[in-house]
């Protein structure tokens, strides 16, 4: 697993879904249409991205393609960070 994708499964289950710490993302799963992602966990999750990865997600960029899953976020971020 990156490390993109370890910062970004860890903030889900512990800021969002508020898990004890024993569970798993299966980074495929569609994170809207799951209900893990809604309006303002999608909120906190791009407040996130802009301050662990030192980006700016422009409003043009808030697609749900770019946040569906993880591995989706993982190559968003990779994008504008030029990160692979």
């Amino acid at each position: 697993m990156s490390s993109i994708a370890s910062a970004v499964e860890t903030f889900i289950l512990d800021e969002i879904v508020k898990s004890n710490g024993d569970s798993r993302l299966d980074h495929d799963q569609s994170l809207i249409a799951s209900g893990i992602l809604d309006s303002m966990a999608f909120l906190q999750l791009v407040g996130f991205l802009e301050e662990k990865f030192g980006l700016t997600v422009e409003d043009h960029e808030l697609l749900p393609a770019n946040f569906e899953t993880v591995n989706a976020i993982c190559a968003f971020v990779e994008q504008k960070t030029g990160a692979s």
